[in-house]
């Protein structure tokens, strides 16, 4: 009989295994390697400071065996295989560094309670599958980004002066004015595909205010250079 079930869990597995591989293939990377710099920023800025020393090093362990290292947002870990690999004790008494079962469990449900990582799978002798979650997917970063951008914008800078263009916190926010929509063909886009374009081009007196900028894909927006708006649209509908 154990025979049997160890056979039933392997094909499992195996099949598991062969649907992400599909997955994959179908759809690409839930990441593009050109976003790794950005979300790394953004995790130290602010994800990590939410987390306890235990829960930070878990959480670069899953996204370094996840999202750095393949673009997947999946990776299946083991409670065991945590006890060691993640960080070591801080006892001195503890047998070669290993930290408890339990608090490796305590660890990974505060992070799941925080939204950095959710079970997204039946645990097998491999371990648990997880999907790993970036700041701009966690409402806590999200909150945490605003109450930081509040506090640090000072009264007497107006808006105009606010460069919203090369602050990535503030990039996110004309993306998400805009619905993640290229504002020329209504495409839909995602954080690896987005980009930004002045109304009004720096050349010509334009500045990085949140009012002169659009979201725009990178088609449209390689098209736009040298043309005002009204130009190209009529140039896309003639």
């Amino acid at each position: 009989m154990k025979e049997h079930l160890d056979r039933i869990r392997q094909i499992l597995n195996d099949l598991e295994v062969q649907a992400l591989k599909n997955h994959a293939s179908e759809n690409g990377s839930d990441f593009a390697a050109s976003e790794l710099p950005l979300i790394i920023r953004e995790i130290v800025d602010d994800l990590q400071p939410l987390l306890t020393p235990y829960e930070a090093a878990f959480y670069w362990y899953v996204f370094r065996h996840s999202i750095a290292e393949s673009g997947s947002s999946l990776v299946r870990v083991s409670t065991r295989k945590l006890q060691t690999a993640a960080v070591k004790s801080s006892y001195a008494n503890q047998e070669d560094g290993e930290i408890s079962l339990a608090k490796v469990r305590e660890v990974l449900t505060a992070l799941e309670s925080i939204g950095a990582i959710r079970k997204d799978g039946e645990p097998n002798r491999d371990g648990t599958l997880y999907r790993v979650f970036v700041p701009n997917e966690i409402g806590r970063c999200q909150k945490f980004r605003s109450e930081r951008s509040d506090v640090g914008v000072k009264s007497e800078v107006s808006e105009k002066d606010v460069d919203y263009y090369n602050i990535p916190e503030n990039r996110i926010k004309v993306y998400e004015r805009d619905g993640y929509k290229c504002q020329y063909c209504q495409k839909q886009l995602t954080l690896s595909t987005v980009t930004l374009d002045h109304l009004k081009a720096v050349s010509e007196g334009g500045d990085n205010s949140f009012e002169n900028l659009l979201t725009a894909c990178r088609n449209c927006n390689s098209k736009k250079i040298g043309k005002t708006v009204g130009d190209f649209l009529a140039d896309q509908t003639g």
